[in-house]
């Protein structure tokens, strides 16, 4: 076990920690191999002992970003005037964790909601699982986004609240990790890692696959699995600046930064940056009404980097091929 930057890493088997070259998490490469059959156990916590297991699992938020759980619980701990808010999207919705959750771990899953109630007594929990109109749609699985919609806040008002710590919120992925550790003994050394297929064409083929693999597991299963004509992967959304990479190197499962995985029959074309057509599509599709457009013009003030939550949707819809998310990351 390890622990950097107040994150505990647990290696699961033997094997070699190193660092990430960002320097932020240790990446462990597995010497061997580990699988459990943990069945559902009911155990009281209060809060001292649900901090301790946090910290025992090794548990991190998988919403806000570089946060332990353990931190993230001790902002709330004396402050009776916030709300938690239970959202049945992940930050990055690439499997559908509420209905992983709702079939197979449902009884943890009322638990753990009467555990949030016992443990806050005076807080108002609002929990968005089991809405059936409640449909995911980029980006409601950023937090500051979800608040918005669902409160009908402005996005400045849901940044804050987060900022702040007026709103403790958990994602349904962060939930499903908590639900494995407090009521089935499972600390955080696994993760899904969702699969897609990219033709020739572009075409992606959407079948669900899914991998639950153990933190510091080598993906060279991975290629020598699957169709030989997908020889290009890339980590990254299309809502993320794609670095392709050789589908045989794609090295070992890192689980703080790997959730999918795309692969390609061929190179995902480079598109060429041309000049802006004042078609205004930036500010069409951006769903905070940022106003991308001022800031590819050259007036950075009029840009309300304040709305914007960096969703990447104004890049991929520009037809002039701008990367307006690149733009933005300087300014933001």
């Amino acid at each position: 076990m390890l622990s950097h930057n107040g994150t505990k890493v647990l290696a699961p088997v033997n094997g070699v920690a190193t660092l990430t070259a960002d320097q932020k998490f240790f990446q462990i490469k597995q010497d061997g191999s580990w699988s459990t059959s943990s069945i559902y156990q009911f155990k009281s916590y209060d809060f001292s002992s649900l901090i301790n297991a946090f910290d025992e699992g090794a548990l991190a938020s998988l919403d806000i970003v570089e946060m332990p759980l353990k931190d993230y619980f001790l902002k709330f701990k004396s402050n009776p005037s916030i709300q938690i808010v239970l959202s049945p999207f992940s930050r990055y919705q690439h499997l559908d964790f509420e209905e992983m959750i709702l079939t197979s771990m449902k009884e943890a899953y009322s638990s753990f909601i009467e555990l949030l109630k016992t443990t806050f007594p005076k807080v108002e929990v609002k929990n968005f699982f089991e809405i059936p109109t409640l449909k995911f749609e980029h980006p409601n699985g950023i937090p500051e986004y979800f608040l918005h919609k669902q409160f009908q806040w402005d996005v400045k008002k849901a940044k804050k609240s987060l900022q702040s710590n007026e709103i403790l919120y958990l994602g349904a992925e962060t939930i499903y990790h908590i639900l494995r550790k407090l009521y089935f003994g499972e600390p955080f050394t696994k993760r899904h890692l969702a699969v897609f297929l990219v033709d020739r064409k572009g075409r992606m083929d959407l079948e669900p696959r899914q991998f639950f693999l153990t933190n510091g597991q080598s993906l060279a299963f991975i290629p020598a699995n699957l169709d030989k004509r997908y020889k290009i992967a890339s980590f990254d959304t299309v809502f993320e600046a794609i670095q392709p990479m050789d589908v045989n190197s794609l090295g070992y499962f890192n689980i703080y930064e790997h959730y999918a995985i795309t692969l390609y029959e061929k190179l995902p074309a480079v598109r060429k940056e041309f000049s802006c057509i004042d078609c205004l599509e930036c500010n069409q599709y951006c769903p905070t009404q940022a106003n991308p457009f001022q800031l590819i013009k050259g007036k950075i003030e009029e840009f309300d980097k304040e709305k914007c939550v960096s969703c990447g949707i104004c890049t991929v819809y520009c037809p002039a091929g701008i990367d307006i998310r690149k733009r933005i990351e300087e300014v933001v």
